[in-house]
């Protein structure tokens, strides 16, 4: 007998309990453009403000890419003031905001403070995602904690359902070599990005050679360990559940688990069956987009991050994303061609 892929995925589900959350009866999502949280336990919430009533404005939010690792100098700060120029509701990243992959107290905290300080020049409300830099050990994971509050969480907002994933659950440290040698490279791209960049190239053009991709023959392949809990699970279960008809409904996760054979994101899918969805990821520096039974699944490139291979999808970008009738409507936009009125970017060092 043959199986179909949605048959396979609806089994296997089926086959784990979840542990149970709390539940509420269904409800209609406000269409009168509020903002309302899920998932939030305390005071530190992850975003840097509510996005406001929107009224009878269509949803209209900008997505953005990896600023880390090897932030080249500049772009993130510079790409925060051209996607001002937009105007959204918001900005919704994607993660991978700083280094991280240290313990050090002192260097966490000042690397969460130059994003943010940059973050404030875009004068939107800023939605987090975090990702395998901004989340590897005790000290960033109790940073974000400080600063962020919850790893995963939901919010509706226009209409729509946005369910946020930590694909860092548990965390997985970096070995202290390989910490080193990427932090080496980081003050490298600090003080001279054109050289660290030809030293990227060269060292893509040996994995090339090799047949290898960049981030395995370096030593990083746990980084691209996809960890999603049982109790994630069960809140990305209970979040739909409660909201089964929204007019959309947006997951964002750090890593493209769809390309990473993981179970837990299978299940996810099964979650989420023939509803409207669209899936935004980053973490692999490279733009993709694919249609799987007829949904977007968008792996972002970068907001500053290194490049990890050439290609068309090595590029600086953001996808403003706007919402109508027929569903969202995708401008995917350089920050090359993301100008102000005079003609100019103001960046320096972008792909």
């Amino acid at each position: 007998m043959l199986v179909s892929r949605a048959g396979f995925i609806r089994g296997l589900i089926a086959t784990t309990a979840l542990p149970l959350t709390a539940r509420a009866a269904p409800g209609q999502i406000d269409s009168a453009g509020a903002f309302h949280a899920e998932g939030i336990t305390g005071n530190t919430m992850p975003w840097s403000a509510a996005p406001e009533v929107g009224g009878q404005s269509p949803l209209r939010f900008a997505v953005i890419g990896d600023n880390t690792g090897l932030a080249r100098p500049g772009v993130f700060d510079q790409a925060m003031r051209q996607v001002s120029w937009l105007q959204p509701d918001f900005i919704l990243s994607v993660g991978d905001l700083i280094e991280g992959y240290t313990d050090d107290r002192a260097m966490i905290a000042a690397q969460w403070d130059a994003v943010e300080k940059s973050i404030g020049k875009a004068g939107v409300p800023f939605i987090h995602t975090p990702g395998n830099h901004d989340m590897n050990n005790a000290e960033t994971a109790a940073a974000w904690a400080q600063r962020r509050g919850p790893g995963y969480y939901a919010f509706r907002y226009k209409g729509a359902l946005f369910v946020i994933l930590n694909t860092e659950d548990p965390y997985t440290p970096m070995a202290d070599k390989e910490a080193k040698q990427m932090y080496s490279m980081v003050d490298l791209m600090a003080k001279d990005p054109d050289k660290a960049d030809r030293i990227i190239v060269d060292y893509m053009n040996q994995a090339k050679e090799k047949g290898a991709n960049m981030t395995r023959t370096s030593g990083y392949a746990d980084a691209d360990k996809v960890n999603i809990s049982d109790k994630q699970l069960a809140f990305v279960r209970d979040t739909l559940a409660r909201h089964p008809n929204p007019t959309w409904t947006f997951v964002v996760l750090h890593k493209p688990a769809w390309k990473m054979a993981s179970p837990a994101f299978a299940r996810i899918q099964a979650m989420l069956g023939q509803r409207n969805y669209t899936v935004f990821a980053g973490h692999t520096h490279y733009f993709t987009h694919e249609v799987l039974d007829g949904h977007d699944l968008i792996n972002m490139g970068t907001t500053g991050g290194i490049r990890q291979q050439d290609g068309p999808g090595t590029m600086d970008h953001t996808m403003l994303v706007t919402m109508s009738q027929q569903g969202p409507s995708y401008a995917n936009t350089r920050f090359s061609g993301l100008m102000d009125v005079a003609g100019q970017t103001g960046q320096l060092h972008l792909y």
